[in-house]
């Protein structure tokens, strides 16, 4: 066989000397072709894929749209909730016991209406533990100081009061995640067996004294996972979730008083201090009593009709798609990307039974309104399925005691209740509130949240481009 050539001298005169990079002239003029106004941001896609890394690329569009852009987010998941219960019945479930508590759980789902405001206080309480008048203080302070050091002292202390509120819910969360992993690579026993024995480790009562060491032990077994001829992309995504989970999880027991102190020491003057400290003792003894306040029943009936249902192998074969759309409305209702105030409101009244959601934003202002005139307001959405009869929705704009109600009707009902805004307006004069304009229209189709509430996508976005 022919020998390859080798060239190891370069293709070059020898009398030719290879031209370097010209120079920039300091003083020469800098020129901005084309300065013209942004017309509009970067694509979400571009401006937030560096925290996609959990999400496939071509889909993150999508998960962050789709919560605004589709109705069925509203009201729907309630309804099937409720046809599960069908389905529930014509399942052939040998476990009559077992079907017997399902139906108890559907049957207390429901609220008589005397009970609406109080479940609604319920959820409200559960909603946030930034409330009262710590937290006003704190957003009046940034306010009036936008300092950096202010901000980061602020941000660190309510990272630590939510840090110490969730401690067990993210050893619950990791201990999920190993016995997901361990179900994921049953095959392999002497694995598996590992990831099920530290999963019941993290739920033992002194775990968050072990954590260090629980810690270290989950990212050497997370590293044989991945090793492993069974690893799998879900499987990867729960790891991920798992690292994320670990992360936030915070094991200095001086968190809370070391991030007190660096505030205090930021804060002008005696009298802002003492405030200060006044308004933390009140919080920390509210904060023992709230512990001892009733939990929102419809929420945890929600839960463990859901949990119940995971527990049947012959539900859950017929159910999984519709189970995950809940549970996936559930999650995002509200969250960062959807920062309303959410209410679930499943009431039964003469028989009949109604499943009702709303959704509250308090910079009301910030959004178009059908109604009224554009000012700072309170923006409701109330959207209510009515057994037999369809979908209603009723959007309202409340500034101080006066009410803008706009109500929507299925079009078979759009003129039997064409007259309610009189009554509405004699019914409520006893109330303190006053209405202003009603109106009362078809409901052509169900609406989604981008359409009530206008400025969801911008804060989506996040960055407002101006030049």
């Amino acid at each position: 066989m022919a020998d390859l050539l080798k060239i190891t001298t370069p293709l070059v005169k020898q009398a030719q000397l290879p031209q370097g990079k010209q120079p920039v002239d300091p003083n020469a003029v800098f020129d901005l072709p084309e300065a013209s106004k942004v017309v509009k941001p970067s694509a979400q896609s571009e401006m937030q894929g560096q925290n996609n890394g959990m999400i496939q690329k071509e889909e993150a569009p999508t998960i962050l749209m789709n919560l605004l852009k589709d109705p069925s987010v509203t009201v729907n998941f309630l309804k099937n909730i409720y046809m599960l219960q069908e389905i529930i019945k014509l399942l052939p479930v040998n476990n009559q016991a077992f079907t017997q508590e399902i139906e108890q759980l559907f049957d207390a789902l429901m609220l008589p209406p005397e009970d609406i405001a109080q479940e609604m206080v319920r959820q409200e309480n559960n909603s946030t533990e930034f409330k009262g008048e710590l937290f006003d203080f704190l957003r009046e302070l940034v306010t009036n100081n936008p300092q950096p050091e202010i901000k980061y002292a602020v941000a660190n202390l309510l990272k630590s009061i939510n840090c110490s509120n969730c401690k067990q819910d993210i050893l619950g969360a990791v201990a999920n995640g190993l016995s997901y992993l361990a179900d994921a690579v049953e095959t392999s026993r002497t694995l598996s067996a590992k990831l099920l024995e530290l999963s019941e480790r993290f739920q033992q009562p002194d775990a968050a004294k072990q954590f260090p060491e629980l810690k270290a032990e989950t990212l050497l077994l997370l590293k044989d996972v991945e090793n492993s001829i069974l690893f799998s992309p879900k499987m990867s995504k729960v790891i991920s979730i798992l690292y994320y989970n670990l992360s936030r999880f915070n094991d200095n027991p001086d968190f809370f008083q070391e991030s007190l102190s660096s505030l205090l020491t930021l804060l002008d003057g005696k009298q802002q201090k003492t405030e200060f400290v006044r308004h933390v003792r009140a919080f920390l003894e509210g904060r023992s009593q709230d512990q001892n306040s009733e939990p929102s029943r419809v929420m945890n009936v929600l839960t463990r009709i859901l949990g119940k249902q995971s527990q049947s192998a012959e539900m859950t074969l017929v159910n999984s798609e519709k189970v995950e759309r809940i549970i996936h409305s559930l999650l995002s209702s509200p969250c960062n990307f959807t920062p309303l105030l959410h209410y679930v409101i499943p009431v039964e009244f003469m028989n009949l039974k109604s499943f009702a959601e709303l959704w509250i934003n308090p910079n009301g202002g910030e959004d178009e309104r059908p109604i009224g005139e554009k000012k700072d307001s309170i923006h409701m959405l109330v959207v209510f399925d009515i057994e037999g009869m369809g979908q209603f929705e009723a959007e309202l704009f409340v500034a101080g005691t006066n009410i803008d109600l706009a109500v929507y009707c299925p079009p078979a009902y759009a003129e039997a209740f064409s007259g309610v805004g009189d009554r509405i307006k004699r019914s409520s004069g006893a109330t303190g509130y006053r209405f202003g304009e009603i109106r009362v229209d078809k409901l052509d189709r169900p609406r989604s949240l981008m359409d009530v509430f206008k400025s969801l996508p911008y804060k989506r976005t996040g960055v407002d481009v101006k030049i």
